[in-house]
């Protein structure tokens, strides 16, 4: 094998699949990359057996053949490179890096020793923007949480309905959707499915999704996922990312939403975020803010005390609806909801003190955040 390709193009390929190594300190021979020519591609491939990556760089192929080299060693030697071209041949099943003024030999691995991975039968079939998909899944998958009881909670929900994709994580406790509209002028393009992505993979895939604007086609059968990359200006095969599904099915939570409010309140963001930070200041073990709405007077109360620290409160005048409220809440998870919306403007809806409360942008339907209170 030899090839000649641009350092950033290649590094930014292997920064991602090293992340994706360092997942399999048990097995040895997953902490390495494949590296594979495919006509006028370097094509890099990765898994930790829970989550496939296949990355496709431009280079200029002068020889064909594969190498298997350690991700992270292949990584550091390429962060202390600083030429914008690297020539890499292979020499005896090492790997021999050549740049200005640098000759560095990579011990190779035996590439048969690198676990096959297997194609999935394509039932089902989408495609959209990679940006919004990268935005829908940051808005969500932080919330979902691992559980031994319920293990379909530890994932991202992706349910398509028609023209549109609603993507929805809980753990218990909150919960939040965001929906994304489908672009197709071919109604038979649109199919319902459903399923449940690792949180892990979700978290991978944003990373990767984030890096260029360009066209993500999803595909599944039963038991895995695909989301094949493509770039914007010519359409290439950028990045596969493939992993496994989680059996099981996901809790009807459209039933237990609120369809209605007893209190709502609209604030501005940045004034909400930043006296919820304040006030968390001085909340208890519990992250417990108390919050008072007084709907006549047009007043919002934050009251937080710790008997260790002090004492603090919060009264600014507020947009309000309906009843008087008094409700606890953690801050924390507030202020992942509020973090979570770009509008300068939410609405924020109360339930009693008991009943769950909902964030919402202001001029966007497209995202809700559900949380139940903490319970005095």
């Amino acid at each position: 094998m030899e090839l000649e390709i641009f350092k950033d193009n290649f590094q930014k390929a292997i920064n991602v699949c090293e992340r994706i190594t360092k997942k399999a300190v048990s097995l040895p021979i997953l902490q390495n990359v494949l590296l594979k020519t495919n006509n006028s591609f370097l094509e890099i491939t990765t898994t930790n057996l829970e989550v496939n990556i296949v990355w496709n760089v431009l280079a200029k192929i002068n020889q064909k053949g594969s190498l298997l080299i350690n991700a992270s060693f292949l990584n550091n030697i390429l962060n202390l490179t600083t030429s914008e071209k690297v020539i890499i041949k292979q020499e005896n099943g090492n790997l021999v890096l050549l740049s200005d003024g640098q000759e560095t030999q990579i011990q190779g691995q035996p590439v048969e020793e690198f676990p096959v991975i297997t194609n999935i039968e394509k039932e089902y079939k989408w495609q959209m923007d990679s940006l919004v998909l990268a935005d829908g899944l940051a808005r969500v998958a932080p919330i979902a949480a691992f559980s031994s009881v319920r293990p379909e909670i530890a994932g991202v929900y992706f349910s398509f309905q028609k023209n549109k994709l609603k993507l929805v994580a809980t753990d218990s406790f909150r919960l939040a959707e965001k929906t994304i509209l489908l672009n197709s002028t071919k109604q038979s393009d649109f199919q319902d499915a459903c399923f449940i992505v690792p949180q892990y993979t979700c978290q991978e895939l944003i990373g990767i999704l984030n890096q260029e604007k360009g066209v993500v086609e999803i595909a599944t059968d039963l038991h895995q996922v695909l989301f094949e990359i493509k770039g914007e200006r010519y359409n290439e095969l950028k990045c596969c990312v493939q992993g496994r599904l989680i059996n099981g099915e996901y809790p009807k939570y459209e039933e237990i939403l609120p369809q209605s409010y007893k209190t709502r309140v609209r604030l501005n963001k940045d004034v909400f975020t930043n006296r919820l930070k304040g006030a968390g200041l001085f909340s208890s073990k519990i992250f417990d803010v108390k919050i008072d709405v007084l709907t006549k007077e047009g007043k919002i109360k934050l009251f937080s005390q710790n008997a260790s620290v002090g004492r603090n409160e919060y009264i600014w005048d507020c947009v309000a609806e309906g009843q008087n409220e008094s409700v606890v809440f953690n801050y924390k998870f507030l202020l992942d909801g509020l973090n979570n919306i770009k509008s300068p403007d939410v609405f924020f809806e109360l339930n009693g003190f008991d009943g769950p409360g909902v964030l919402r942008p202001d001029g966007d339907n497209s995202y809700f955040y559900v949380l139940m209170p903490i319970k005095q």
